[in-house]
């Protein structure tokens, strides 16, 4: 079920301590597939590390100052640092971590629709950690077919999930009106 995608662009993402005890979280599914992908847990002292030890990496965030993420096309491939963790933690880990808000932030300019049904998200434009890890190598790399198999293993996971939970159960908590 595993696929190995090679991208052009590293991949690294941060992932919130709490975060990586979530069985279904989709920053693995990308860790496993993409070739050049790290994923670390971001404690105060190895977050900050991990950051000084990447040569010129962006952040992929949604911020104020975030720039739109097409604006890196054509130039030379980055490190692309992302974040694991729900939007609450996650901006809690840009104010523990001063390395990570400094970092230039980009932003996906217009993200499609999540895919990712079994969350609950804050605003419709949220995607989970590997939804923008692909539509960001989707963007700079001009494939999304390339990057597709990954979405496919998350979308057979959470049809899996709702199986096991029963449409009710899943009708209940998480269908979105």
């Amino acid at each position: 079920m595993l696929v190995s995608v090679a991208s052009s662009w590293p991949v690294r993402i941060l992932q919130h301590p709490q975060e990586s005890k979530h069985a279904l979280g989709t920053a693995r599914i990308a860790n496993l597939c993409l070739q050049d992908c790290d994923l670390v847990i971001a404690t105060e002292q190895q977050g900050e590390a991990y950051i000084a030890a990447q040569e010129n990496p962006v952040l992929i965030y949604p911020s104020l100052n975030s720039l739109p993420l097409d604006s890196l096309q054509g130039t030379a491939p980055r490190p692309l640092v992302f974040l694991d963790a729900t939007w609450r933690k996650s901006r809690r880990m840009l104010l523990e971590l001063p390395a990570l808000a400094s970092l230039p932030h980009y932003s996906l300019p217009t993200p499609p629709s999540s895919r990712y049904r079994i969350r609950r998200e804050p605003n419709p434009e949220a995607l989970s950690t590997l939804e923008a890890i692909v539509h960001s190598l989707a963007l700079l790399e001009g494939s999304l077919e390339k990057f597709e198999p990954l979405l496919k293993i998350m979308d057979a996971l959470v049809d899996e999930q709702i199986a096991q939970m029963g449409q009710d159960v899943y009708e209940r908590n998480y269908h979105k009106d």
